[in-house]
């Protein structure tokens, strides 16, 4: 009787060897499992770590891009701006000024003044070779005749090329406002146009 109670007390502690051992190793799988969860879980938020920080680095630079093409559709607003306007005001007010500056400029009256002095002149003599025809009898020559200049018809010719090639020197002065902003135009063309305009 204590013989088959000792086996059974050793089958028992055998089998609860077995379980513990069992259970030992299960156990030992569990905390490695665990282990493996905790490294894939550090894994998975530095990749997600890396996946925002790489997202924000992307949305930054698209930041700067759109803050940057807001600048640049600024600058090319105020410079189609700019361009309206100047074609605006020199369909206007710039012909004008032009005109004005050829109608008052001293080199065109300096050569329209000789044209008319030597066309005057030349007509002078013209009427003083009809009046000594007329009266040939009293002079021997229409070169006798006071008034009569021979050199007139040889200054009308002078003066009709200095017409025909006449430079204003304002056109030097509108050059070298192209690349001022189209205030600085208009402001110039409204100051009044003088000689000494010409000899700044």
């Amino acid at each position: 009787m204590f013989g088959d109670l000792e086996k059974k007390l050793s089958d028992a502690e055998n089998r609860h060897k077995a379980e513990l051992k069992e259970m030992q190793a299960s156990y030992d799988q569990l905390l490695v499992d665990y282990h493996r969860l905790i490294n894939d879980k550090n894994e998975l938020e530095r990749a997600r770590d890396t996946a925002v920080e790489a997202h924000k680095d992307t949305i930054d630079e698209a930041k700067g891009m759109l803050t940057r093409c807001d600048g640049e559709m600024v600058e090319l607003y105020a410079q189609l701006s700019e361009l309206m306007l100047t074609k605006q005001w020199f369909l206007t007010d710039g012909v004008a000024w032009v005109v004005k500056l050829v109608h008052q400029s001293p080199e065109l009256e300096k050569v329209v003044a000789d044209l008319v002095n030597n066309v005057n002149a030349v007509g002078v003599n013209a009427g003083i070779k009809q009046g000594f025809n007329a009266a040939h009898e009293s002079v021997r020559s229409a070169e006798e005749v006071p008034g009569y200049d021979e050199g007139v018809e040889d200054a009308l010719n002078v003066a009709i090329k200095a017409f025909d090639g006449f430079h204003i020197s304002a056109h030097g002065k509108i050059a070298d406002l192209v690349h001022k902003p189209l205030l600085v135009i208009k402001q110039r063309s409204e100051l009044p146009i003088v000689k000494e305009d010409y000899e700044s």
